[in-house]
């Protein structure tokens, strides 16, 4: 039987998603259409962490593990459309059409002053196969639901400990891409804030 989440780590985490939710609002960006395609893409995002919250608080593993690469990719999305994409690539984005790859995506963003740090590429190398597996139903996820003696829920509890955290990071992210639409500095410095005190708390090392 797998364990749940210590119930002070899951009170912290269903705390950091109401901070995130009332630190965007009402806020107000300007309502052009690159603002518009990229906070969507942003608060989708942080949408899919407050569903991976939920689902850790109600045992639901599966699903919050298959989110991850969502959530992580929504903000991506979200970030090269504020940050990078041409008008024409913005408006084929709303109107339906595809970005371009998710490499080039992460390339054009750590080409701007804002991701020259290559954090993006640090996460994607580490993390995007493992986060595919989760999403895709692949073998890693398989051997999460098998026991020598039956099939059910089998995840680590560390594990579910880093899915939470990197969840929240990409949540925080979300909101100071937000801030940055409306060239908020006092709402980034803010959630930024937030972010190290909560890596302070409860990152983990694996």
């Amino acid at each position: 039987m797998m364990q749940p989440v210590p119930p002070d780590r899951l009170d912290s985490a269903i705390q950091f998603v109401e901070l995130l939710r009332a630190a965007v609002h009402e806020h107000e960006v300007p309502a052009n259409i690159r603002n518009r395609a990229a906070g969507s893409c942003l608060a989708i995002s942080r949408e899919h962490y407050k569903g991976i919250v939920l689902l850790i608080e109600h045992q639901i593993f599966a699903p919050a593990f298959a989110l991850l690469r969502v959530e992580f990719e929504a903000y991506v999305r979200g970030e090269w459309l504020a940050l990078c994409a041409t008008d024409d690539e913005v408006s084929t984005f709303v109107n339906g059409g595809r970005p371009p790859e998710f490499n080039v995506l992460v390339k054009a963003l750590e080409e701007t002053s804002s991701f020259e740090a290559s954090v993006l590429s640090l996460i994607k190398r580490s993390s995007w196969d493992t986060m595919c597996g989760y999403t895709h139903t692949g073998g890693i996820h398989i051997q999460r639901w098998n026991t020598p003696d039956s099939i059910e829920a089998n995840y680590g509890p560390e594990e579910v400990l880093e899915v939470l955290y990197f969840a929240e990071t990409i949540g925080g992210m979300c909101v100071i891409g937000m801030a940055a639409l409306s060239d908020s500095e006092a709402l980034a410095v803010r959630v930024g804030g937030a972010i190290k005190a909560n890596a302070a708390k409860w990152k983990t090392d694996l």
